[in-house]
């Protein structure tokens, strides 16, 4: 694997979209914790991005990241000839970045109780995930719409 194949838009993007992979599946986004009350028994509820409230848009960016990362690695590292798409994949990059960021702005707004560390890591990963589609927006291109 030659990381030197990789511009800096292509690392923001990984570093971004494979931290935010984790963050969405095991980080807790909501958590609730009840104290011992009169007979001692103390009862936690953590939720992940993936899941309830509102798991919908989580799910939804964990696809986009997973899509993004997926390209990346594809285009780099592999052989694979990659599909021509109407538009060049580093538009597809800059809004699939926005995209994610929405949809996380969109779940952490929806629902603001009970938040944990997750959703907050979650927002700063998915702002540098658009980060990242936005510098490989502004790189040059290869050739044929997407990067060999």
């Amino acid at each position: 694997m030659d990381l030197s194949k990789l511009t800096k838009g292509d690392k923001i993007v990984l570093g971004a979209g494979l931290l935010l992979i984790l963050d969405l599946l095991i980080l807790p986004w909501h958590k609730i914790d009840l104290g011992g009350g009169i007979l001692g028994i103390s009862v936690s509820v953590k939720r992940t991005g993936v899941q309830s409230p509102n798991s919908f848009y989580g799910i939804l960016a964990l696809i986009i990241a997973l899509v993004m990362v997926a390209q990346i690695v594809a285009a780099k590292f592999t052989s694979a000839k990659l599909p021509t798409l109407p538009i060049p994949w580093s538009r597809v990059h800059l809004i699939a970045g926005a995209a994610a960021f929405v949809l996380l702005l969109i779940k952490l707004i929806a629902e603001t109780d009970f938040l944990s560390f997750g959703a907050y890591l979650g927002i700063l990963l998915g702002a540098a995930l658009a980060f990242g589609g936005f510098t490989i927006s502004k790189e040059p291109e290869v050739t044929q719409g997407f990067r060999a």
